[in-house]
């Protein structure tokens, strides 16, 4: 696994349309990958506040991306990039991180008994969003202590630029440390990401060492 991080340049028209749209920030950073007839493999990604509150995007994927490829379909984008391996192999059972996501935190419930499906519905307490990422840490293979939500706001994405109707996500930015309780489905979880929306820049789980 490869992360990368990016600081796109704002003088960039595309990145401004990027800025305003998840959807579109996808479609680019696809551009790293493949062509845009072409099916591009799945990766995780996050918008973050940098220094002096410019923005970078953290990018998580099996194969390193090919940075000079979107440069050539947007010239002018990046103002600057960093990739390196993500040390899997440093990672251990019971071992302490420092951890950071932002996560879509959802429940599935049933509008009827017989429902097949239920529908699923926005956690917006923060007391629900911390029993949630303590759940998905149950079947992930960590557990989360001495965490909390920085920030939790909805979100209204657009696919076109603000044109179209929106769909509202609850975003939470989730901070702490945790503990590794089983290494194989915690590195499962670090690849596959946390929770829905992850084309949409949801799920990415950052770890450091504490």
């Amino acid at each position: 696994m490869f992360l990368s991080k990016l600081t796109p340049d704002l003088r960039s028209k595309q990145v401004q349309n990027d800025l305003s749209s998840a959807y579109q920030m996808h479609a680019t950073l696809c551009r790293a990958f493949c062509e845009p007839d072409e099916t591009p493999p799945r990766f995780l990604w996050r918008l973050e506040q940098g220094r002096q509150q410019v923005p970078t995007v953290l990018l998580q994927s099996r194969d390193l991306p090919d940075w000079n490829r979107l440069e050539a379909r947007y010239p002018g984008y990046l103002g600057g990039v960093e990739s390196k391996k993500v040390p899997f192999e440093q990672l251990e059972r019971d071992q302490v991180l420092r951890f950071r996501v932002r996560a879509n935190p959802t429940v599935s419930q049933k509008i009827t008994p017989d429902a097949k499906r239920g529908k699923r519905t926005a956690l917006t307490s923060e007391t629900d969003q911390l029993e949630w990422l303590e759940k998905q840490g149950l079947h992930s293979g960590f557990e989360p202590f001495d965490f909390g939500v920085l920030q939790s706001e909805k979100l209204r994405i657009y696919k076109h630029s603000r044109q179209g109707q929106p769909i509202t996500l609850q975003s939470a930015l989730f901070e702490g440390r945790l503990t590794i309780t089983d290494l194989e489905p915690f590195k499962t979880t670090l690849e596959g990401g946390i929770g829905h929306a992850k084309a949409l820049g949801f799920g990415l789980l950052s770890i450091a060492v504490r």
